[in-house]
């Protein structure tokens, strides 16, 4: 993995990361070049519902300093994990709110196709 290819993986969080946080749902397809679970509405449901659940207002965008202790457990990171076939990666990204864990993952696929990248919203998985 390249560079670039993090800083272009890392540029695609922070996009969904805004459109999260301003809960607007329905743009999460024009971040990624392909949704694996597309009905927006239905994300927005769980989303919103976890949110609600948990007294969470919004999620953070991203680089929001953390407010829980120890920070050490949460360093804000976009974690990489490259395929054994050299066919792309993944990236794996824990939510907050509040500068609190929400326990919610948001996992991104990303493919090398014709020297770029192709961007795949995986899911947001519960922790």
């Amino acid at each position: 993995m390249t560079e670039q290819h993090r800083e272009q993986a890392i540029e695609t969080v922070k996009n969904i990361l805004h459109v999260l946080h301003e809960k607007r749902y329905e743009d999460l397809p024009s971040c990624v070049d392909e949704m694996e679970f597309d009905d927006t509405e239905t994300i927005r449901e769980c989303i919103q519902g976890t949110l609600e659940m948990n007294d969470f207002d919004a999620f953070d965008e991203y680089g929001v300093p953390c407010s829980f202790q120890p920070q050490y457990e949460y360093h804000h990171e976009v974690r990489f994990y490259e395929y054994s076939d050299a066919s792309g990666f993944a990236v794996d990204y824990e939510l907050t709110s509040g500068g609190e864990l929400t326990y919610l993952c948001l996992q991104l696929i990303f493919l090398y196709r014709d020297g770029g990248l192709k961007r795949i919203f995986h899911t947001i998985d519960p922790q």
